[in-house]
């Protein structure tokens, strides 16, 4: 027979591991806005970046070195991405979702409605004179290298489901945030 302190915990892990699998957030709105972005995120993002290619390059790079396909680059990931860097840079949060309960497949719906197909999602912040003065390759390494050190994050870079990818960069001073959109069939 289980103890009750026992059981709690179970309740307890079994509420983060489905928070961590995408099921419902208990502060997450029931009717999430699928139909545009942020506006003000919507026109701070950057179409693309240099350092995006780079971040590209170093997860093909980790994929090809685990025999994984590379990652394809998709305009739709790739607005819902920059738009999801921009927000968190101009609002100044980090999550996931964002203040009004957007998360990364209602981002990709507002860019495309007709979207169908598995959506993940890796973000990255790193702050400080030492990230600010690495070239665009060795801070793309940096971030990857800090995605792989955590399961699910690392399963979202090395899929083989995950075949399409778009990334967003914003930048503020020292502070960069990074956010990579994967998808699949």
């Amino acid at each position: 027979m289980m103890r009750p302190a026992t059981a709690v915990l179970l309740v307890i892990a079994g509420g983060l591991l489905a928070a961590c699998a995408g099921g419902p957030s208990p502060d997450k709105p029931r009717d999430v806005n699928t139909r545009s972005l942020p506006q003000g995120a919507s026109a701070a993002a950057m179409a693309d970046s240099p350092l995006a290619g780079e971040v590209l390059k170093a997860v093909n790079a980790s994929r090809a070195a685990r025999s994984v396909a590379p990652l394809s680059n998709d305009a739709t990931l790739q607005r819902a991405a920059s738009v999801h860097a921009a927000d968190m840079q101009l609002r100044n949060f980090y999550g996931h979702h964002n203040p009004d309960g957007q998360g990364p497949r209602e981002r990709v719906l507002a860019v495309s409605p007709d979207f169908r197909g598995s959506v993940a999602e890796n973000i990255q912040m790193v702050e400080g004179p030492t990230y600010a003065a690495m070239s665009d390759a060795q801070l793309a390494q940096t971030l990857v290298d800090k995605w792989a050190t955590s399961p699910p994050h690392r399963r979202s870079m090395q899929s083989p489901d995950l075949t399409r990818s778009g990334i967003g960069i914003a930048r503020s001073g020292q502070k960069i945030i990074a956010v990579q959109v994967f998808s699949g069939p």
